[in-house]
């Protein structure tokens, strides 16, 4: 399955590629995409992220699109930025989401430090609030 998904999205294939995806659960989406960017570090699996995103923008093609950029390709210069413009949006999208209020705390630990220590302590507080075993959140109080 990996590998037919890897061939479509290089050989430019996008709608097949798509069809595939539709198919796959969430943690099958993200397992696919992080192992197909670590194995090749191709820009290309972002690229169709991101044609996915113009048809339907959701919270979740957000966070796909963020943690290919902040992991397996943050080496390429700007990444992180793209990255943490992706996280902020996957929240707006999806306010109630916990899960990504403590990816966004990410931001905050990385040599960039996109978040602010200030937001951090901000973000994490309100991840307390709904999540009060939140190992992540009580790194930033």
């Amino acid at each position: 399955m990996i590998t037919k998904l890897e061939n479509l999205i290089i050989s430019l294939n996008f709608t097949e590629a798509k069809a595939l995806v539709d198919g796959l659960s969430k943690d099958e989406v993200e397992d696919y995409f992080m192992e197909l960017c670590f194995k090749s570090e191709n820009i290309i699996f972002y690229s169709f992220v991101f044609d996915m995103l113009k048809e339907k923008e959701t919270a979740f093609l957000h966070y796909i699109a963020s943690i290919i950029l902040s992991q397996p390709l943050c080496h390429l210069k700007g990444a992180y930025q793209a990255a943490f413009f992706h996280a902020k949006k996957a929240i707006e999208l999806d306010k109630d989401d916990v899960e990504l209020k403590e990816y966004l705390l990410f931001f905050n630990d990385i040599p960039d430090k996109l978040l602010n220590d200030k937001g951090a302590k901000t973000l994490a507080e309100k991840v307390i609030k709904i999540k009060p075993e939140s190992e992540i959140a009580k790194k930033f109080i």
